[in-house]
């Protein structure tokens, strides 16, 4: 299971599917004083959030965890088509631009010393409808 885009990746990291919102809907709301009701002008779909958890995992200290996260954030801003993976299936998501991972805790390290430092958190993409 893998989700991609240019040269962003998950590699190896655990990670969920990808979530999309709903597509947004450009509309616009006026009302004025003295009059009843209101003016609605309805556009078309604009875009959406996609999300989807991951979990850095297996790092040997917390600078190097820390390291990953920054290389990953680095790709703040890509663009392209984000391609998700599992096994024979492939999903895409086409005109993606990459927002980042998002951490949902603190790091912290395994005390059993099987999986190393580690954090939880979710990467987030915005499709733009074409």
């Amino acid at each position: 299971m893998t989700i991609a885009m240019s040269t962003m990746t998950t590699g190896a990291n655990l990670h969920g599917t990808i979530n999309p919102t709903p597509w947004e809907l450009m509309e616009s709301v006026q009302r004025f004083f003295g009059l009843t009701g209101e003016y609605h002008l309805i556009g078309r779909l604009s875009g959406r959030n996609l999300s989807a958890w991951m979990q850095f995992r297996g790092y040997n200290s917390q600078n190097a965890l820390l390291s990953a996260v920054t290389t990953l954030n680095n790709q703040v801003g890509e663009a392209g088509t984000v391609t998700y993976t599992v096994g024979t299936d492939v999903s895409t998501f086409a005109g993606c631009i990459f927002m980042g991972f998002e951490p949902e805790e603190d790091p912290w390290v395994d005390a059993s010393g099987v999986n190393g430092w580690q954090i939880k958190g979710r990467l987030k993409w915005r499709q733009v409808k074409g």
